[in-house]
């Protein structure tokens, strides 16, 4: 019996699933795409979770060809993976998590050159976790904020395609495979397979789906001057609370800390009447907002 039959076999019996062990190809379609681009799928390896304050230990990347019409994947172009050296040890859970020691960091940079190089080219950067991911590589190479950005974890509905975690390897799993993950590569081309699978539910391609999210327009709200009284109609509305976002108010007074929320681009007209109602009543409304885009989502110039 072959490997083949024998899947099968198992599968059929109602009592196993087979995963396949990634093994990442050179090439997912063959040919040339009708429409090329070039996408990047970025992760890091960090010493915490702080965009703010944390620094980026290890960086890596896969640079891949694709139809921009239907998000079919061809060729891989180019891997890359480099350590860097945060001048400071790393805690026992950041070793154990990753498999990175401080040894194998002392010394290392990134290669800055070899990284923008290959993002100068890009049409789309990627990663699980972009609003991760991206602020991180933006404090690290301020050049890279001219990106356009797209993420696996919010720009595929996971949830109608019956996939309850967001977590990379579980997704994978759900979809048939398996990989070593915390690290940088490792997790990229996991992500980059992910992209090449159909979805369980829809059968859509899931590079598909996730280029049609990058390309909707939304707008972020800031609730600027909202009074105390109505936090809980903000919470409600499912507005967050930014505590670092800084905004001079109408008597000129810096003020810090502000009540947020995305909307996609077809639901601003309600939402502007919603806050104007319910939040000033009536008074001049003083909420600003920025337009987004896959140009400036997932980065800090979002909350700008």
């Amino acid at each position: 019996m072959n490997t083949h039959d024998m899947i099968l076999q198992l599968e059929q019996s109602g009592k196993y699933k087979v995963l396949e062990r990634l093994d990442a190809p050179q090439a997912y379609h063959q040919g040339s795409p009708q429409t090329p681009r070039i996408g990047i799928v970025l992760d890091t390896e960090t010493t915490g979770l702080d965009t703010n304050k944390d620094k980026i230990i290890e960086l890596g990347f896969i640079a891949f060809e694709y139809d921009a019409s239907t998000g079919a994947i061809y060729r891989i172009l180019h891997e890359y993976g480099g350590f860097e050296d945060p001048k400071e040890p790393l805690s026992d859970e950041v070793k154990q998590v990753t498999g990175i020691s401080d040894d194998m960091l002392k010394g290392q940079s990134l290669d800055e050159e070899e990284i923008m190089q290959w993002l100068n080219q890009s049409s789309l950067m990627i990663a699980h976790n972009a609003a991760f991911d991206r602020p991180m590589l933006e404090r690290r190479l301020p050049q890279s904020k001219d990106s356009n950005w797209a993420c696996t974890l919010r720009d595929i509905d996971w949830q109608s395609e019956k996939i309850s975690s967001l977590k990379l390897d579980y997704i994978a799993y759900k979809l048939g495979y398996f990989f070593e993950g915390h690290r940088a590569v490792n997790d990229a081309e996991a992500t980059l397979h992910l992209l090449s699978k159909k979805l369980p539910e829809s059968g859509k391609l899931a590079m598909s789906e996730l280029l049609n999210h990058a390309r909707i327009q939304s707008r972020r709200y800031f609730a600027v001057g909202a009074s105390f009284d109505k936090k809980d109609n903000l919470k409600e509305r499912g507005y967050r609370w930014l505590a670092d976002y800084t905004y001079t108010d109408q008597y000129g007074k810096n003020k810090k800390g502000v009540w947020s929320k995305a909307v996609q681009q077809e639901e601003t007209t309600d939402e502007e009447t919603w806050l104007t109602k319910n939040i000033y009543q009536g008074k001049t409304a003083q909420f600003t907002y920025n337009d987004i885009t896959a140009n400036n989502r997932y980065s800090t110039k979002e909350f700008q």
